[in-house]
C-alpha cells in the first residue's frame, strides 16, 4: 500500500466498476499487464467525454495532473453485466479531427450499444502513466461532497463517473460522511483524455479468451491475445 498522500487541489477522479461483462479485479489485472508493456503508458476507457477540461486544468496546475481511480459503490447496470455484444476500439481522434492508431500494447472495450438499443458511435479514453503497480491500495479517500466540476465550480452530478475536479475541503450539499477508497492513483499526459473511434465487434471466443487470459494467463499470454485482437 502507498503511503499517506494529500488528495490534489485539482486532478481527474474516475469511479471503477465492471464494464463489458468484466468484474473490476479482471479489469485492473489485464491494465497493469498494460501499463509494463506500455513502459508506464495505459489507457483507461470512460463512456462519457472530458472535453477538454483535462488539458485546461493540466495547464492551470504547476507539477503533473493526476488521476484517482475508486471503485463505485453502487450495483453495476445489468447492461454492463450481461452486454450483448462488445467493440474493441482501434483508433482515437486528435484535436484536428485526425484518427490515429491506439498503441499496439493497448486494449479498450465497451458494450457495442446504449440503453436505448442504438449502437454506441463514440467511447472515451484517459491517457495514463504510473511506475506504480496498479490496484496496490492507497490511504487516500476521496468525499464526493467536497467536489467541484472544474469548468463549472459545481457539484458532481449523480451520473458523473469520471470528472475533472476542483477539492473544495468543505461539503456545500450532498453526504459528507461518504468517502471513496482510492485504489490507485496515475498521471495524465498528453493527449490527456481521448475521443475513440474505429470500433470493432469481438466475437464470443474472443470475449471467453479475454476472461481467460485474464483469470489464469500471463503477461506475455495477454501481449499475444492483443495483437491478434487488434490485428497487429
Amino acid at each position: 500500500m502507498e503511503p499517506h498522500l494529500m488528495i490534489p487541489s485539482t486532478f481527474c477522479w474516475t469511479k471503477m466498476g465492471v464494464e463489458s461483462g468484466e468484474g473490476l479485479d479482471l479489469i485492473v489485472r489485464r491494465k497493469e499487464w498494460e501499463r509494463q508493456l506500455g513502459d508506464g503508458l495505459f489507457f483507461w476507457g470512460i463512456g462519457q467525454s472530458l472535453g477538454d477540461n483535462a488539458r485546461e486544468a493540466a495547464a492551470s496546475i504547476d507539477g503533473e495532473m493526476q488521476v484517482l481511480f475508486s471503485p463505485m459503490f453502487s450495483k453495476p447496470k445489468d447492461i454492463d453485466v450481461r452486454p450483448e455484444e462488445i467493440f474493441v476500439w482501434n483508433s482515437w481522434v486528435d484535436g484536428r479531427g485526425n484518427v490515429m492508431p491506439l498503441p499496439k500494447h493497448v486494449l479498450i472495450t465497451s458494450r457495442a450499444d446504449l440503453p436505448s438499443g442504438r449502437r454506441k458511435s463514440s467511447h472515451y479514453a484517459l491517457v495514463c502513466r504510473s511506475d506504480q503497480r496498479l490496484g496496490g491500495g492507497t490511504e487516500i479517500e476521496v468525499t464526493a461532497a467536497h467536489l467541484r466540476n472544474f469548468s463549472s465550480d459545481k457539484p458532481l452530478g449523480a451520473s458523473q463517473v469520471t470528472a475533472v475536479v476542483k477539492n473544495a475541503n468543505f461539503a456545500l450539499s450532498g453526504n459528507a460522511a461518504r468517502k471513496y477508497a482510492v485504489s490507485f492513483i496515475a498521471t495524465m499526459e498528453a493527449p490527456y483524455a481521448v475521443q475513440l473511434s474505429d470500433p470493432s465487434l469481438l466475437t464470443p471466443q474472443d470475449l471467453e479468451r479475454i476472461s481467460e487470459v485474464s483469470a489464469r494467463g500471463g503477461i506475455k499470454d495477454w501481449s499475444a491475445l492483443v495483437s491478434r485482437l487488434r490485428g497487429h
